[in-house]
């Protein structure tokens, strides 16, 4: 697909796609930093790094609107420079940008508000640049050895092929869901069944023989984009495209778990007919959490704000033993993690080793025996299967909604939904 230049900014459109997606990223960028950095209280001296895998030039032209904005290349560099100097000391900005043209007006941009910047191995100004294809950007990036939080963007024009994305988890995340590392991804949901250009759509049938050899393409990209042939009968049929693309998004979110305790689809629509996703992942439920919010005070999508009072309540007058020798406004540690996974935990995911759990009880014995409790009184259900990347064996479990939305009448978190391009983001 040819891309075109307005100055030096990628030319786009969309207020409801390109304008919310980097605003949202702009106020978690800043908000993560904060955090993993330490704060002010602490000097923010944690060593952090944004991580920006196509970088493109770092600032975006609105076709519609007729507005330059940074992109999110550009608010990470704006995060690193547009602070106290000392307070972001720390900081390290890593654009990697595989196109001639994108990297040429990423460096008349970052030349223009006068930063320097270099090759990871030789420049110490914490702002690196990679003019590679992301495969070797991946190789070089693994050679560095020193240990940060970190965020890694990646943001294609279509997907990214999954042994790529574990070739940078299997660097980074050592040992049971460790934290430390986060991935934003974005995957262009609805070209996978309406094509774009020359991109054809999957075909309908499992039945090879019927494929044209541009759905041929589609195809294997689409084994690429998951690493595996699974997907095939679950897509490749005469069901409603609005069904497929939300089986896509669940499939796209199991491979995800491999890596991360927490994964969040957030929706867009740049323009009528298209639909796209970003993919916030994380294994603390904070990250997940804060995302979400930015989302859903942009896009008008509720909070979920089921009443901890009634569900306190009821659970209570069930399980009248749990609280026997607790006094208000203590709370039993049963309910405790119960209420968390309801409100806090996207998809109602949890195991014993999640950080909310640990800083409520430090005992491992204790937090599972309280899951395996949990889970007896038909609050939770076991995910089976391990995960072959680590030595750590933990059971993970997911909320019965059936069984918590009939006990304690509470809905289910509501799907998000996205903007319509006829309506307006707020800022």
């Amino acid at each position: 697909m040819p891309l075109g230049f307005h100055n030096n900014a990628i030319v786009l459109s969309g207020e409801t796609g390109t304008k919310l997606k980097t605003s949202i990223i702009a106020d978690y960028y800043r908000l993560w930093w904060e955090i993993t950095s330490g704060n002010r209280r602490n000097n923010f001296r944690n060593n952090t790094s944004i991580v920006e895998m196509h970088a493109a030039t770092g600032e975006v032209y609105i076709e519609n609107t007729g507005e330059t904005l940074l992109g999110s290349a550009g608010h990470a560099m704006q995060l690193k420079y547009g602070n106290n100097p000392w307070e972001t000391r720390n900081l390290k900005i890593i654009c990697v940008e595989e196109n001639d043209d994108c990297f040429f007006h990423l460096k008349e941009v970052i030349k223009r508000r006068g930063k320097s910047e270099g090759p990871v191995e030789m420049n110490d100004s914490n702002l690196h640049l990679f003019h590679a294809d992301i495969d070797d950007a991946i190789e070089k990036l693994m050679e560095i050895k020193e240990r940060r939080n970190s965020i890694f963007f990646f943001d294609p024009l279509l997907h990214m092929d999954w042994n790529l994305l574990e070739k940078v988890a299997r660097s980074r995340i050592n040992s049971y869901y460790q934290t430390g590392t986060e991935f934003i991804l974005f995957l262009f949901t609805s070209d996978w069944f309406l094509g774009r250009n020359e991109f054809s759509p999957l075909p309908s049938s499992l039945d090879e023989e019927t494929w044209s050899e541009s759905e041929e393409k589609t195809v294997d990209m689409a084994d690429n984009l998951f690493g595996h042939q699974l997907w095939r009968k679950y897509l490749l049929n005469k069901d409603s495209i609005v069904k497929k693309q939300q089986r896509l998004v669940n499939f796209y979110c199991v491979n995800l778990f491999r890596w991360f305790r927490y994964v969040l689809p957030l929706p867009f629509k740049p323009k009528k007919g298209q639909l796209y996703h970003l993919f916030f992942c994380s294994n603390y439920e904070a990250g997940i959490n804060i995302a979400k919010g930015f989302y859903q005070k942009r896009t008008n999508n509720p909070k979920y704000a089921p009443s901890n009072a009634r569900t306190l309540k009821i659970f209570k007058q069930s399980h009248q033993e749990v609280f026997e020798g607790i006094k208000h406004p203590r709370r039993p540690l049963k309910w405790k993690l119960l209420w968390k996974i309801i409100k806090q935990h996207e998809f109602g995911i949890c195991d014993p080793q999640c950080p909310d759990f640990i800083k409520e009880q430090e005992d491992l014995k204790t937090r599972i025996e309280t899951l395996e409790w949990l889970e007896s009184q038909d609050y939770l259900k076991k995910i089976p299967g391990e995960n072959p990347h680590w030595e750590e064996k933990y059971q993970k479990y997911i909320l019965n909604w059936e069984h918590v939305t009939s006990k304690f009448k509470i809905d289910r978190p509501s799907r998000l939904i996205p903007i319509e391009p006829t309506e307006t983001a707020k800022s």
